[in-house]
């Protein structure tokens, strides 16, 4: 049974990554930004903690300070936005993020706003690595053609994933067994 933990204050991830040159933030993020923001409007009305949200954005350098900006125009805070421009991907967003929960004896509660085809690759790392901690999925709507949206799919799905390492060693055991049977004669 997984460890119950209580929890201290609320950290909201927006992740805002996206493969776009455009020197305008794109719809999908704008999408994401003002999801983040009513589920902040949320979190202020209805959680004893929630003067204690954090909102990270994690964003390419040149979009962060654009989406500050977005969240500031929303009456957000600055002082509770931080920006990590380090992230490239979300399994990079989730490493960070599980050093940041190991630090804290009573971790946040914490939400991922992202958009809804997200969902499977968060659910892949947050149930194999992120068990005990209460972390929350936030969809938030793209509207952008199938083609852009499987494109960046592919960007964050990892190449070799857990399925392919399986594999390798099915075959690998496979080999040994058929070896052991057929041994090659080396005359």
């Amino acid at each position: 049974m997984s460890e119950i933990r209580f929890t201290e204050g609320n950290l909201i991830i927006l992740y805002s990554i996206h493969k776009n040159s455009s020197l305008q933030l794109p719809n999908h993020i704008l999408e994401r930004i003002e999801h983040c923001n009513r589920l902040y409007q949320i979190i202020l009305k209805s959680k004893p903690d929630s003067n204690k949200t954090i909102i990270l954005v994690v964003a390419e350098p040149h979009y962060s300070e654009l989406i500050k900006k977005e969240l500031i125009n929303r009456q957000i805070n600055e002082k509770i936005i931080i920006i990590d421009s380090d992230s490239s991907k979300v399994s990079h967003t989730f490493d960070n993020l599980k050093e940041l929960l190991k630090q804290r004896i009573n971790p946040p509660v914490v939400y991922f706003v992202g958009s809804v085809w997200l969902k499977d690759v968060f659910d892949s790392i947050v149930k194999s690595q992120f068990k005990e901690y209460k972390i929350h999925f936030e969809g938030a709507l793209d509207h952008r053609p199938v083609m852009e949206v499987e494109h960046d799919k592919s960007l964050e799905t990892s190449k070799k994933g857990k399925e392919h390492f399986k594999q390798v060693i099915k075959n690998k055991a496979f080999d040994m067994l058929l070896n052991y049977i057929f041994p090659e004669d080396h005359k």
